[in-house]
């Protein structure tokens, strides 16, 4: 989504994170972090098994069984989403997500196929909780 300033706003809520293994794609494209966000109570996060450690997905989910999401909400110069777009492979992609406010932003969002592949780990409220909880990452 593109707000009026010409810029692209983006949600992370996994490797994307501050900190995190792919954190370096966002700030490549120029990222300047807005703030903390949770999505709307319409989403399931998943820790899905990829090699020597799990990867995060979000999925959407019905209402009545979504939660909120930790993530952080970023700005990035217009046409810069559409780049990362290219980095993303399945069963991720990016996609529309509501944010607590009712707000609509480009997000990385996950095949709902994979849910039955993965971990459930939506209790947990973020991919931060999930990496302290294991100590992975």
């Amino acid at each position: 989504m593109t707000d009026v300033t010409g810029s692209d706003l983006l949600l992370a809520v996994g490797n994307h994170l501050a900190g995190l293994s792919r954190h370096h794609e966002l700030l490549d494209e120029g990222a300047r972090l807005v703030r903390p966000v949770r999505t709307a109570a319409s989403y399931r996060l998943l820790a899905r098994a990829a090699g020597t450690s799990p990867n995060p997905g979000l999925v959407e989910a019905a209402r009545e069984d979504g939660v909120h999401i930790e993530g952080e909400l970023y700005e990035l110069p217009a046409g810069a989403v559409g780049r990362l777009a290219r980095l993303v492979r399945p069963p991720i992609r990016l996609g529309q997500v509501v944010l607590e406010d009712g707000t609509v932003v480009q997000g990385y969002l996950c095949d709902p196929a994979e849910a039955g592949e993965a971990w459930d780990i939506s209790e947990l409220g973020g991919w931060r909780a999930f990496l302290a909880s294991t100590k992975v990452g």
